[in-house]
């Protein structure tokens, strides 16, 4: 697998643990440290933090989820990703379905075993 493969499976690793409700699967391709910046929410530090974004999130939601990378750099052990995520939000309690999509920036770190995790999130909503 070539260093473009691992971080695509390191996303999709996190988007299959969001999208079967599996958030141990989610702050597993992801640094102890990780910092997530995401649109009108407070920046957040840690995989506890995560977990507490993202756990109402999962519980609230049947959600599907899909990213296209737009450009992908590696400096060493350090691999930048800017593109778009897009998905679809059914909500348990009301059946509406919510659309989000935005821009995002991830930024993954080889860890001391050689994977990818994340480090940094970014994010946006809205129209590209």
């Amino acid at each position: 697998m070539n260093e473009r493969q691992e971080i695509e499976a390191a996303i999709s690793a996190w988007n299959s643990g969001l999208d079967n409700g599996d958030i141990e699967a989610m702050v597993a391709t992801c640094h102890e440290n990780t910092i997530t910046v995401n649109e009108s929410q407070p920046v957040t530090v840690g995989i506890q933090a995560i977990r507490d974004k993202y756990i109402p999130r999962i519980n609230a939601a049947e959600i599907s989820s899909g990213y296209d990378i737009e450009t992908l750099q590696f400096f060493g052990d350090v691999a930048v990703v800017s593109g778009r995520f897009y998905g679809t939000m059914k909500m348990r309690d009301t059946g509406e379905i919510k659309s989000p999509e935005g821009r995002l920036v991830l930024v993954y770190k080889r860890d001391d075993s050689g994977a990818w995790k994340m480090i940094l999130d970014i994010d946006n909503n809205g129209p590209q």
